[in-house]
């Protein structure tokens, strides 16, 4: 009988699993969900034959007390697939998994990395489906997010002169990362294709393993740029942070009315939003090489100006703006009055959180390639606003809006710094060289939608946006402005971009 799962078979590329020291249960497990699939063979690697016996099994001999990487590396040199894949001690590939994969293979024929998504069953009896964001190089510096289903190409293994010895346990993640420090191309299939019997941290790792991992990191970031490991955990969420070179100027751009508001509280003193994002600004911040460009229309109050004044002293640039409302006109006129390398746009109903926020960002914004970083935006009652832009359906909209603050979001996405669609133009820090080579912001979108527009162009010309919580801010939400959203303004970000309105490699659901 011809084994349908044989080298050739289908003429598809044969996906190798293997399975480090399985017991016959765990065998019997694993033949019983691939036996009705194609373009498979399963590899034992272990002292001791199992019993189970079938034509797609094959056998590495090895030694159990051999550390794992020298167990993976075994069953790597008996494996006969163009990918190898090595098997958690639970759970198993779905039904049509491999077919599932050799499909998404065949439009991504030079993938060296591959992984879907997962699902597995809640502590209530429930099934909690894992959808996770496409590949991210930035954010698997900071969490191994790939999963359980994770498939390496074994000639790029080889090219990169197989596994690292010297980090038990924690060899794969290894592997993964310095594929991306070697430029191979990962694929993600956005496809349930594991299934596993409880839930777990993505990307945990056992306690005993946290000094590979550190190991890990810190080589990963010495080639890559440099940057520093400040905590790794066993929930597989690390605080890696990239260095901040040199400290060029900040021109931080905010389009104001410099105007007095009412009162905070019934019988209080006019308020000036303005005032006291400058005040948090000056007080707050640990940055200090920055000037302030306040972009002002007619007929600001005195009072407002000679306080900025008083605290930016020679920092402070006004710049008027005449014209009717136009936010992006007010942008733009503000990035072409300012002068330094880097342009923080900022509205002017703010309050920093974070002391250190614009190093954050500035580290995010000096990577190569980089257009933009974002931070985390609360409201006034310690809901998310802002956690990055998402793209979805045709309409644009805020990753995490009204979750509470210090949720870690799903899959640990509100605690890691990654790669974003776009961020919001209430802050957002770039190079000015980028603002000014994508034309700044279109005054076609005067009151909303500008900053979408904005980061589209931008990732357009193929930089990239990326996002961290480690800046937060509160943003009182249009406190100074009208903040309707117009039919016409929708509408024409639609004809603009509606072939880029949907991005699902950034988040992959509606919040």
């Amino acid at each position: 009988m011809t084994n349908p799962s044989a080298p050739g078979a289908t003429g598809s590329p044969l996906v190798s699993f293997l399975a480090i020291c399985p017991d016959d249960a765990r065998v019997q497990e694993l033949l019983s969900s691939l036996t009705t699939q194609r373009d498979w063979e399963l590899v034992l690697v272990a002292p001791i034959d199992p019993v189970a016996a079938h034509p797609a099994i094959v056998r590495a001999e090895a030694q159990a007390s051999a550390p794992a990487s020298r167990l993976i590396e075994d069953g790597v040199a008996a494996a006969s697939g163009r990918y190898v894949c090595v098997l958690p001690d639970v759970g198993v590939p779905v039904d049509l998994a491999v077919p599932t994969l050799v499909d998404w293979l065949a439009l991504a024929p030079d993938a060296a990395v591959v992984y879907t998504d997962e699902s597995a069953v809640r502590p209530d009896g429930g099934i909690e489906v894992v959808s996770k964001q496409g590949p991210a190089p930035e954010r698997l510096r900071c969490q191994f997010y790939y999963g359980d289903l994770l498939l390496f190409r074994r000639d790029t293994i080889a090219e990169l002169g197989g596994l690292s010895h010297d980090v038990d346990g924690v060899e794969l993640y290894d592997l993964a990362l310095r594929c991306v420090q070697a430029g191979a191309i990962t694929l993600h299939v956005p496809r349930v294709l594991f299934h596993a019997p409880s839930t777990r941290a993505i990307g945990a790792f056992a306690e005993t393993q946290l000094d590979q991992v550190r190991t890990v990191l810190e080589r990963h970031l010495a080639a890559t740029g440099g940057g520093s490991v400040e905590a790794v955990a066993a929930d597989g969420v690390h605080t890696t942070v990239r260095p901040l070179h040199g400290e060029p100027l900040v021109s931080i751009v905010i389009p104001t009315q410099a105007r007095l508001s009412d009162p905070l509280r019934p019988g209080g003193e006019p308020h000036s939003y303005l005032l006291h994002a400058l005040r948090g600004l000056v007080e707050h911040t640990t940055y200090q090489n920055f000037e302030v460009v306040l972009v002002v229309d007619t007929n600001p109050e005195p009072a407002v100006i000679d306080e900025a004044t008083r605290l930016l002293g020679e920092r402070l640039v006004i710049v008027d703006f005449e014209l009717p409302f136009n936010f992006a006109a007010k942008a733009n006129r503000g990035v072409l009055s300012a002068v330094g390398e880097y342009v923080l746009m900022l509205n002017d109903d703010v309050e920093v959180i974070t002391p250190d926020w614009i190093e954050s960002l500035l580290r995010l914004a000096q990577l190569p390639g980089a257009g933009m970083a974002g931070c985390m935006l609360y409201y006034e009652d310690d809901t998310i606003q802002h956690g990055g832009h998402h793209y979805w359906m045709g309409s644009p909209t805020h990753i995490g809006l009204q979750v509470p603050r210090g949720a870690a979001g799903s899959q640990h996405a509100f605690q890691v710094e990654r790669e974003v669609g776009g961020v919001t133009a209430a802050c957002s820090l770039f190079p000015r060289s980028v603002y000014l080579e994508v034309g700044g912001m279109t005054t076609l979108l005067p009151g909303a939608f500008n900053d979408v527009d904005f980061c589209l162009k931008v990732a357009e010309l193929g930089y990239q946006a990326y996002w961290t919580p480690r800046a937060e801010l509160y943003h009182f939400e249009s406190k100074t402005r009208d903040a309707r959203v117009r039919a016409y303004e929708l509408e024409t970000l639609g004809r603009r971009w509606r072939h880029r309105l949907h991005q699902p490699q950034y988040w992959p659901f509606p919040e």
